[in-house]
């Protein structure tokens, strides 16, 4: 079995080429709801810690919204189409249900344009 390093989560939320499947996508987006929330959390329930809260959300929602950018934009090269779909996804409202989707939408058989089918190795 293959360890998975920090070079790989960099990779997996930072880089846009290649594609994700569906598990994938909804697992890292998942994370990064998680983290979200956990700080909003933190910032509404603790007043000693709100400070804290609030510098880690500030210092964090940039590389967050990048990461989730990055993975909408691999998830969109497996149903064959360009990353630059994505952005559609900060239209209000219609992005949330554009992200739901793209966690349900089957994705294309075999090698397209952004390449090989996502699959998890054996190696």
């Amino acid at each position: 079995m293959r360890s998975v390093g920090l070079e790989d989560f960099f990779t997996f939320f930072f880089r846009p080429q290649g594609r994700i499947a569906r598990r994938e996508y909804a697992l890292g987006a998942g994370l990064i709801f998680t983290i979200n929330a956990a700080l909003f959390a933190l910032l509404l329930t603790r007043e000693s810690w709100a400070t804290l809260a609030a510098v880690l959300m500030l210092s964090l929602w940039l590389p967050l919204l990048v990461a989730q950018l990055v993975l909408a934009a691999k998830r969109c090269h497996d149903l064959g189409i360009s990353g630059a779909f994505c952005l559609i996804l900060g239209v209000p409202f219609f992005g949330i249900f554009g992200l739901i989707a793209l966690a349900f939408a089957a994705g294309t058989d075999g090698p397209n344009a952004y390449g090989p089918p996502p699959a998890f190795r054996a190696d």
